[in-house]
């Protein structure tokens, strides 16, 4: 029986992105925010830069949610991470509604990541650590 190969460059690239897909409900906030402030933990993050990526995932999720008018809807969230870095992106994972941020919406990503974008897969966010090491690849 042949098994594919997978070099070890490749299986390095596939262990730094985490790709989910959840029920659109609020409760899933939840889980999604804690696998965001895990990942921020093992990559180095302080406790402010793990609250502010749990901040963002929340506040994009819950407008996920709040623009979905499906209850069968369901997420998708693609999660990089290196160390000093993290990156999300979620959305639909069938449909895709036009995404408008509210004003709040707007400000809380301001505030809390170092770029976001809404745009057709969804909103996507970065955010760097305070000890950024000089092989983290930007956005």
């Amino acid at each position: 029986m042949d098994h594919p190969t997978t070099s070890t460059a490749d299986r390095s690239a596939e262990s730094d992105r985490i790709e989910l897909v959840v029920p659109l409900r609020a409760e899933f906030a939840t889980t999604l925010r804690t696998l965001a402030a895990s990942l921020g933990a093992d990559i180095g993050f302080s406790i402010d830069e793990i609250d502010d990526v749990r901040l963002a995932i929340s506040e994009v999720f819950s407008v996920l949610v709040d623009a979905s008018d499906h209850s069968s809807e369901r997420a998708r969230i693609e999660l990089s991470a290196r160390p000093g870095w993290i990156a999300a992106t979620l959305g639909y994972e069938r449909t895709q509604p036009h995404i408008e941020l509210d004003d709040l919406a707007e400000h809380i990503l301001r505030s809390v990541t170092d770029d976001y974008q809404v745009g057709p897969n969804g909103i996507s966010f970065a955010k760097h650590g305070t000890e950024r090491s000089h092989d983290s690849p930007a956005p």
